[in-house]
């Protein structure tokens, strides 16, 4: 998991311009939840995750299955961060929140690349 910090923004007086990422995102998903929910509990094998954190507070946990490593942080408005393949993540809302969710492979709905801890032992 990685947090990122830069954005390359425009402003004017219409308003603002901000870029969010750039190239290699094959699917865009726009992901609005209400308050004290909870989302992902999956990890994936070969998908990376790029989030962008438009409004609300998310309780964002994430190990690595492959070194145990855990990092547990808020995630809030203007945030944005990538979960690597092989790191199980769970979102908890915090408040109600909308997020945009890319993702570097587009989802088979034949063969979707969400994993359960129970699947780790074929990583």
């Amino acid at each position: 998991m990685k947090k990122l910090s830069s954005h390359s923004m425009n402003s004017d007086d219409r308003g603002y311009f901000l870029q969010i990422a750039q190239d290699g995102w094959a699917e865009v998903n726009y992901v609005e939840t209400l308050a004290n929910k909870i989302r992902g509990k999956h990890y994936h094998k070969e998908t990376s995750e790029l989030f962008f954190i438009i409004s609300g507070e998310i309780k964002v946990s994430v190990e690595n299955l492959s070194s145990g490593q855990s990092t547990v942080f808020v995630a809030k408005k203007g945030d944005n961060f990538i979960i690597e393949p092989g790191e199980f993540h769970t979102f908890h809302t915090i408040t109600d929140s909308q997020w945009i969710a890319m993702l570097s492979q587009k989802i088979d709905p034949h063969n979707p690349d969400f994993h359960q801890v129970k699947d780790f032992i074929t990583l």
